[in-house]
């Protein structure tokens, strides 16, 4: 492995995590225009998911896929957390937090699994992705 392979890895790892935080902080002003997060949210994952194949070994491609899902709802948590100012309770923010996070891993995780048999079958990912986070928005939140 030369030095500027094992260098952009380590970078990659990095880096999403951090993009991952602050997604959801970038994604809000374009929803508020076109109000229709569950493609939106999915298509931001995609460039994530895009980064996670130069990972090698697929469990650690499933493990950063998980882990930037979990940092990308709980960083939307905290974007929504202002909403929950305006109640008496915080306490829905924490069912909110463990809802999304399993949303948000799920889809991850739905849109890298199809790469694994081959990589063109990355638009199925997305089109089940985003099916998961309309039936999530529609039903649950």
């Amino acid at each position: 492995m030369t030095n500027d392979l094992f260098e952009d890895k380590i970078f990659i790892a990095i880096l999403l995590p951090l993009m991952a935080l602050m997604a959801p902080f970038l994604v809000w002003p374009i929803e508020y225009f076109l109000p229709y997060p569950y493609l939106i949210e999915e298509l931001v994952k995609v460039v994530f998911i895009l980064f996670i194949l130069k990972i090698p070994g697929k469990m650690k491609q499933i493990k950063l896929a998980a882990m930037i899902g979990i940092l990308f709802s709980l960083s939307e948590t905290i974007l929504y957390l202002f909403n929950f100012f305006m109640t008496d309770s915080l306490s829905p923010i924490y069912l909110r937090f463990i809802l999304t996070a399993v949303l948000h891993s799920l889809t991850m995780i739905t849109i890298l699994m199809p790469t694994f048999v081959n990589k063109k079958l990355l638009p199925l990912g997305i089109i089940i992705a985003v099916l998961i986070h309309y039936l999530y928005n529609l039903f649950i939140l």
